[in-house]
């Protein structure tokens, strides 16, 4: 039997409607399901229902919505190109088309009250401090997916589950203040750093990340342990990446271990930062290695 696909009845509303469909964020739901019409496509319903449920990437979706709306209505998916929230811009939002004076580059869609799924393309970010720490996680159901290649996260804890789907793809990651557990549990109210997943967890993770930088939290118990550095030069993406940079780091880092690679490698910036709160016992081991850095005459 026949699909039934709803159409539109005029091809001007439907051109207006799906243009750009950043506009389908506050679509006039009355408006878009009046001009709608029953249309027979020679295809198998089991067809139609993959195709509706499986768009193979962003630009298809779009193009598939454009030719019609049955494709929304049964998976309403808005192409979000920035993802970003701020509580200076009242929670998370993205960049419209429509220039203002304030933003001559588009205007701010907000989408607090979004009912449809979000496929995010180029970034996602989560800047300033936020009171709630649960912030990501409580948006992760409205991500159908996510292909950001930029991601910049303050001041967050969740799982390293939600982390995988919001950066699988991730080229550029910067974090500071993150925790990040090992399950999906309710984020505990203290000691939570017994779950934080460690350093070298996480770059086995992220095969795509070229560009890293981690400002540690205060606490970084198991994040980063006596294994870090012996653990992560065993990862051969971690041996290419273009940047490495991570701060407030505690003396319980092998420093020594990692000078050996600063050393021999010839492609990494690295930027090592360590915490105030470390000993006096642990300063002339950091002051050896900065001495013989100064020593060398030629440090390619």
């Amino acid at each position: 039997m026949d699909s039934q696909i709803v159409t539109s009845n005029s091809s001007n509303s439907n051109n207006e409607m799906t243009r750009n469909n950043l506009s389908m964020v506050f679509p006039n739901r009355t408006q878009f399901y009046s001009f709608c019409q029953l249309q027979n496509f020679s295809m198998p319903d089991s067809n139609i229902f993959y195709i509706t449920k499986n768009p193979s990437t962003p630009k298809f979706y779009q193009k598939l919505i454009q030719s019609c709306k049955y494709f929304f209505i049964k998976n309403s998916i808005i192409i979000v190109p920035k993802l970003r929230f701020s509580l200076e811009y009242k929670g998370w939002y993205t960049q419209g088309s429509r220039p203002s004076n304030d933003r001559p580059n588009g205007r701010s869609v907000y989408l607090n009250e979004l009912t449809s799924k979000i496929w995010i393309t180029d970034s996602f970010s989560v800047c300033g401090g936020t009171p709630d720490w649960s912030v990501v996680t409580s948006f992760m159901p409205q991500i159908y997916q996510c292909d950001a290649t930029y991601i910049f996260i303050y001041g967050q804890i969740f799982s390293f589950n939600n982390l995988m789907v919001i950066a699988s793809k991730c080229e550029m990651l910067y974090l500071s203040s993150v925790i990040k557990l090992n399950n999906d549990k309710i984020v505990p109210e203290t000691n939570y750093f017994k779950t934080a997943v460690s350093l070298d967890a996480l770059f086995k993770a992220l095969p795509n990340v070229k560009t890293f930088t981690y400002f540690l939290p205060y606490n970084s118990l198991n994040i980063i342990t006596t294994k870090t550095a012996e653990e992560l030069l065993k990862i051969p993406h971690f041996l290419s990446l273009d940047k490495f940079e991570i701060r407030e780091i505690p003396e319980i880092f092998d420093i020594e271990s990692f000078y050996s690679h600063i050393k021999e490698n010839m492609k990494t910036k690295i930027y090592l930062v360590f915490s105030d709160q470390i000993s006096d016992k642990y300063k002339p081991r950091l002051q050896t290695i900065v001495d013989k850095i100064l020593e060398t005459e030629n440090r390619d």
